[in-house]
């Protein structure tokens, strides 16, 4: 059963994506967005994704008892999680893609679920919401201090989007998401950013392919990358070795190490594409 209320703050992709999920699972339930732009808010009301909004969350702005949901950057969805729950959400929720900073800012707030839906594009803004962004997707929860009733109403919503649900604590999260997420992220930064505009022409579907996640908006991935500090600099760490070991197996000519380095690459790869076909 779909919660008959909830408070999505920041409504951009993904806020506008969980609007749209919503909105085809459960027309019924009432979708107040909250955030400082009133001209952005009235265009996604306009465009169906909300059916209120207001400015702020503050008492009276929101209906009591809802679930927030905070779709911000990650250095603000602390401080929009407390205000969610002063106004009168019952639970928050989040969508960032780090996890201990913000479950540690709120380790006394037993009525908040962290949780990292894995599910995104590297455009932004409502504008480009997509209804079954979530679906067949994986869900982490980080519940932390979050009692059983709590953690319950969060993954009962995230599974009414269409997704699996997955336990980690925040830190084990930021971990895995440094190396499966945060950076192939900066790889592909790199390699967008080391040809020059006039090499483009010649960039094929591979380059297309690899870089494409480079088009995402810089404030959001370094915002990303410096809340998870430790663990993206140890991602870092991991692929400056994996790299150094292709440039000496290409300097001694070493074809057998080569051939090595790119077929345990390519293990992992196709490994991903039997884990997506079983779960399709």
């Amino acid at each position: 059963m779909f919660e008959p209320a909830i408070v999505i703050s920041g409504v951009g992709l993904i806020g506008g994506s969980i609007a749209a999920a919503v909105r085809r699972q459960s027309p019924a339930t009432r979708i107040t967005g909250v955030g400082r732009s009133q001209q952005r808010l009235t265009a996604a009301k306009q465009q169906g994704l909300l059916d209120e909004i207001t400015d702020s969350a503050r008492p009276g702005q929101i209906p009591a008892g809802s679930l927030g949901v905070v779709c911000l950057p990650v250095e603000q969805i602390a401080d929009s999680a407390r205000e969610l729950l002063d106004a009168g959400c019952t639970a928050v929720t989040d969508a960032g893609s780090v996890k201990a900073t913000i479950c540690a800012a709120l380790a006394t707030e037993p009525r908040f679920v962290g949780a990292h839906p894995i599910a995104g594009s590297e455009q932004s803004g409502f504008e480009h919401a997509i209804g079954d962004l979530f679906e067949g997707r994986i869900c982490v929860l980080c519940p932390e201090a979050a009692p059983q009733a709590t953690v319950q109403r969060v993954a009962s919503f995230w599974e009414g989007l269409g997704m699996k649900i997955r336990h980690l604590t925040a830190i084990d999260h930021d971990r895995i998401l440094a190396l499966t997420s945060h950076l192939p992220h900066v790889m592909a930064s790199v390699a967008a950013g080391s040809v020059t505009v006039s090499q483009l022409e010649f960039a094929g579907t591979g380059f297309r392919d690899t870089t494409r996640i480079a088009a995402g908006a810089s404030h959001i991935w370094t915002s990303i990358l410096l809340e998870n500090r430790e663990a993206c600099l140890e991602a870092l760490e991991v692929a400056g070795r994996r790299l150094d070991a292709f440039r000496h197996a290409i300097a001694d000519r070493d074809a057998d190490r080569l051939a090595t380095l790119w077929e345990a690459g390519a293990v992992n790869r196709r490994q991903l594409e039997v884990k997506t076909d079983r779960e399709t």
